[in-house]
């Protein structure tokens, strides 16, 4: 009877679904199969008409006319190459009058709202009269072929507004996409809350790994943050500033995530840079605390890193001491909490209040010029990039991330530690990049799908002995960056593992993505071999006069400058720099990247130099004028003329060639910097005595005649 009963009400209640609240229903069944709960936000919506129009969208994605259909129940019609395999959700949204059309101009219904993407609309033909609208969807990736037995939350916006007067002109529609990215990163909470809430949802399910042993679901890393956050709490009392000294592993995001669940601004510390860098860092940020681990302390002093003088001058907070520190009412009762709390009252109890304006890090330099160079990245900054990232790569909740890269370096904060943990993915790390063996078993084990990494590692991980092939099997996007991809290595890697590599490009002071190589899809281009891609949903690049910043022609070459949610706060405690670097035009922050590039008319970036004179190996940036500076000092030879030039290197991705004019020998030289405290990364590969530097008819060094002499003199020595 009771059995009977219950199969009336589901009855019942499937009819009041299907006859009363079938647009409820239509979007219940699609977050249902999707697996996602979106937290919505609209903009613009007074602009949609009470009668037909044009709704114009980036791509094919039909998520855009759902959200487009909950406003209104007149009929959308979404023109696009998309299949709905699931006959429920069909037969809804026939019933709410939502069709999909092939993009044949005889199939598509003028009347209602038309959703289109970009490419359809400009190759069929639409009634003229009709109003025409603009929309963008921010934040917001989704595979109905990708089934997952949790929930993950997405937060997404669509943003509506008038279609500019010339819909040809790309450049409007960009900044009308990078205006939308604002107001919907203005919308998100901190970094904390986001992966809160995705946490929360996880469950059971792996949120955490690395090469230890260790192993966290996403409840038992709540556990781990807010136990660690109890004991933190009056360690750091009135502290704004933390340190960070540790390498990807559990251990690191459980105190990173914890430092921002009590609101703490970040530092992590490069622990490959000089002494004397580093402390110059704690100096610049004001550190009384460092979180680290004695057993990572141990092998940094095994491999030559000393940072014993540092950690004396600090408060020292080790992870070994804190684990040792909890106790199992302390464990139990916040497992308690995690698990039976709403997340309202979750983020009551482990969370402090915050803002997305706040700064979340500040990264810094390796010293190679001298003084490091703190670079303030705000919530608001790494969010929005990371959601950038995110739906440009097209995350998928099925995705596990192999974190390698270190946390002191942009990528691997942003992309490789706080985009799985917002996104609600798996990561897998190792503190060691270089040692392929145990990555390659650890992708295998964990059945990675996204590896970013850089040209250098990509090499040693394609001659890895042991580094087999199939370990690399469940591999799906590849993407390269902190250095150019050279095309030896990219070739090497993908005829060793079958996989390609996208190369990608960015700069920390712009959180740090720009822009990407995707896979080419049926209908759209997005690789092109010898660029770093186009840039990232939301993110606007500008070739412009290095003298007068003035914008160039498409296809010029210039400086690059980039404009969007990723552009920085500013450099630390220096006003003056930022003001040299950062414009604002059109509602839209501009950052000076010093770069050399071009776009093409498919907007595909090309790096083709740096005005600025660096040279970048391993992925660190070392300044060329530092390193004539340094050894003008250690020869102490007024006569002596200094010029240092940057090649390219099939090692490190570029070498430092110095050449000079002077009455000492190459030898003598050579043995002087060699026997230095120099910094080993800013010694040059190369010494040549020259009879003269060029020079241009104003008297200037003529850096390119210079290139173009080392290039020659190394040829001659090999």
């Amino acid at each position: 009877m009771i059995i009977l009963v219950l199969l009336l009400l589901a009855i019942l209640f499937a009819y009041a679904c299907w006859a009363w609240w079938p647009h409820r229903t239509l979007w219940w069944l699609f977050q249902w199969f999707e697996k996602r709960h979106y937290h919505l936000y609209y903009e613009g919506v007074k602009l949609l008409p009470s009668g037909s129009c044009i709704i114009i969208v980036p791509e094919d994605n039909i998520l855009f006319a759902l959200l487009i259909k909950r406003l209104t129940y007149i009929p959308v019609s979404y023109v696009g190459d998309i299949k709905v395999r699931s006959f429920i959700l069909r037969a809804i949204m026939k019933k709410c009058n939502l069709s999909i059309h092939a993009p044949i101009q005889s199939t598509i219904p003028e009347v209602g709202i038309i959703v289109v993407n970009w490419r359809n609309y400009q190759r069929l033909h639409f009634e003229a009269t009709m109003p025409k609208l603009v929309a963008f969807l921010c934040g917001a990736t989704y595979d109905l072929s990708v089934k997952s037995s949790y929930v993950v939350h997405q937060w997404a916006q669509v943003s509506i507004h008038p279609a500019p007067d010339s819909l040809r002109k790309l450049e409007d529609i960009r900044l009308l996409e990078a205006l939308s990215w604002q107001t919907y990163t203005k919308n998100l909470p901190p970094i904390a809350e986001l992966w809160l809430t995705q946490a929360k949802a996880g469950g059971s399910r792996l949120s955490i790994a690395d090469s230890t042993g260790a192993n966290l679901s996403h409840h038992r890393l709540i556990v781990g943050v807010m136990s660690m956050r109890e004991k933190l709490t009056g360690l750091l009392r009135k502290q704004i500033s933390v340190g960070l000294l540790l390498p990807p592993s559990a251990g690191a995001l459980v105190a990173t995530l914890s430092l921002f669940s009590l609101g703490k601004t970040l530092v992590p510390l490069n622990y490959t840079a000089a002494e004397s860098a580093i402390e110059s860092a704690v100096d610049q940020a004001g550190i009384k605390s460092i979180v680290t681990s004695k057993r990572f302390i141990e092998n940094l002093e095994k491999k030559g890193f000393a940072v014993s003088n540092l950690l004396a001058k600090v408060k020292v907070i080790y992870l070994e001491d804190v684990k040792a520190s909890l106790r199992k009412p302390i464990l139990l009762k916040n497992l308690v909490l995690a698990k039976i709390l709403p997340l309202a009252l979750l983020k009551r109890v482990a969370l402090s209040n915050s803002t997305s304006k706040r700064t979340a890090a500040v990264l810094f330099s390796s010293g190679s010029e001298g003084k490091p160079k703190g670079i303030e990245l705000s919530h608001y900054n790494i969010i929005g990039n990371a959601k950038q990232a995110a739906q440009d790569l097209e995350i998928r909740t099925s995705d596990c991330m192999l974190g390698i890269l270190p946390i002191f370096h942009a990528f691997g904060l942003t992309v490789t530690t706080l985009l799985p943990l917002i996104e609600g993915l798996t990561v897998v790390c190792h503190p060691d990049p270089r040692d392929g063996q145990v990555i390659g078993q650890m992708a295998q084990k964990h059945k990675v799908t996204l590896l970013c990494g850089t040209s250098t590692f990509f090499r040693l991980y394609a001659k890895t002995r042991n580094l087999t092939p199939d370990m690399f099997d469940t591999l799906r996007f590849v993407i390269a960056g902190a250095e150019r991809l050279l095309p030896e290595v990219k070739v090497l890697f993908e005829e060793r593992f079958k996989k390609t590599i996208y190369e990608g490009y960015g700069t920390t002071e712009l959180s740090p993505v720009v822009s990407a190589n995707r896979p080419d899809t049926q209908h759209e281009i997005r690789y092109k071999m010898g660029t770093v891609g186009m840039p990232v949903a939301g993110c606007l690049i500008k070739i412009v006069d290095p003298e007068t910043d003035e914008p160039l022609p498409l296809g010029a070459s210039g400086l690059i400058t980039v404009g969007g949610v990723n552009v920085m706060k500013g450099y630390l405690n220096d006003p003056e720099k930022t003001a040299s670097v950062m414009t604002e035009s059109q509602g839209i922050r501009w950052y000076k990247t010093g770069d050399k590039g071009r776009l093409d008319q498919h907007g595909f970036l090309t790096i083709l130099d740096r005005y600025s004179r660096f040279a970048k190996l391993g992925g660190e940036m070392i300044s060329l004028s530092a390193v004539e500076g340094q050894i003008s000092l250690i020869i102490d030879m007024p006569e002596v003329e200094l010029l240092a030039v940057a090649l390219p290197d099939s090692k490190k991705g570029e070498q430092v060639i110095l050449m000079y004019v002077g009455p000492i020998t190459e030898r003598d030289l050579q043995q002087k910097v060699l026997h230095s405290d120099m910094l080993n990364l800013m010694k040059p590969q190369h010494y040549f005595q020259v009879t003269e530097i060029p020079k241009l008819g104003t008297g200037k060094n003529d850096f390119a005649a210079a290139k173009r002499l080392a290039q020659s003199l190394v040829k001659e020595k090999v």
